[in-house]
């Protein structure tokens, strides 16, 4: 008895410890780069972590306290499994911030037709399966929790297939896609991380607290992974005025041509100015400037010029 608590004990404070950096490292690329798109992973970590914590640990804990009470089977499995059920729309929050990440990471927004129907489709389907259950056309084990961890780790698995999706388009914004530092390697990854877990739920409390332990660290575990390559990614990126123009250029895949250009509009030359001084037609520049904004991320030359000063320091 003593050793399953202690076993509970210490995977409690290994996942409160993995929760805590999954949303220190969010927030510090936030704090970093002061970008929409660290807003919203930022936002995706707080949701999932507050999901997992008290879905997960309400489970357990509910399950701890009613067992030393004389009430039926039963209740007590129904009990059980109703907290965590709470704490969907938790997740369904996260889902839908890691999905908004996704695609702003690669220049796109959700439509408004996805935002508004995103939320109610999951309230559909709840009471779709609410109602499934009650005509007992889906047969519910037993092990009544279980199969709601089912659900959700099949329902997630399909979120992070839309999540890849994004990664695997033709970016609409390189600048962004090079903030986040990911690639296409890289979300593979993440969802290697997703299926990892997602396997290791489908045996959750099957052999009793000793897989349920492993279970839950390598839950937390894989949820980390997101937030930890986006930072190990900007840890070699310079800092905001560390760099050099050439190094700017490096970075954002400027070609020398381009270069040329960006070093025109700083100084505040029209695109008339420049075609003439380069010897090349206005069309070409226009066409020099859309390369270069999408490259870089920004909308207008006034956003590059300030681009550029925020990360070489120059004036």
């Amino acid at each position: 008895m003593w050793i399953k608590i202690l076993a509970y004990i210490v995977t409690f404070i290994v996942s409160a410890g993995i929760s805590a950096l999954g949303i220190m490292l969010a927030y510090q690329q936030y704090q970093q780069n002061k970008k929409p798109i660290f807003t919203t992973l930022l936002y995706q970590q707080i949701f999932l972590f507050s999901f997992l914590f008290y879905g997960v640990w309400g489970n357990i804990s509910l399950r701890m306290v009613i067992a030393d009470l004389n009430i039926g089977e039963a209740l007590s499995a129904k009990l059980a499994v109703f907290i965590p059920i709470i704490g969907i729309p938790f997740m369904v929050v996260s889902w839908f911030m890691l999905l908004k990440f996704a695609n702003n990471c690669n220049g796109r927004r959700l439509t408004k037709t996805f935002i508004f129907t995103f939320f109610p489709t999951f309230v559909v389907l709840a009471f779709a399966l609410v109602f499934l259950i009650q005509k007992e056309y889906i047969y519910v084990p037993e092990n009544a929790d279980l199969f709601v961890v089912r659900i959700l780790v099949v329902l997630n698995l399909v979120v992070h297939l839309f999540f890849l999706l994004p990664f695997f388009r033709k970016t609409k914004d390189a600048g962004l896609l090079k903030e986040s530092g990911l690639d296409k390697n890289q979300v593979l990854i993440v969802f290697a991380a997703t299926l990892l877990y997602s396997c290791v739920m489908f045996f959750f409390n099957r052999f009793g607290y000793i897989s349920t332990c492993i279970a839950l660290v390598v839950l937390f575990a894989s949820n980390l992974v997101l937030p930890a390559i986006i930072r190990l990614n900007n840890q070699t990126t310079p800092e905001n005025g560390n760099m050099d123009f050439q190094s700017f250029c490096s970075f954002y895949e400027i070609s020398k041509r381009e270069a040329e250009i960006i070093q025109e509009i700083c100084s505040g030359k029209s695109n008339k100015a420049i075609a003439d001084k380069l010897f090349i037609t206005l069309q070409t520049v226009k066409d020099h400037n859309h390369r270069i904004f999408t490259k870089t991320g920004v909308k207008s030359r006034v956003q590059l010029a300030n681009l550029v000063r925020e990360k070489t320091g120059e004036n």
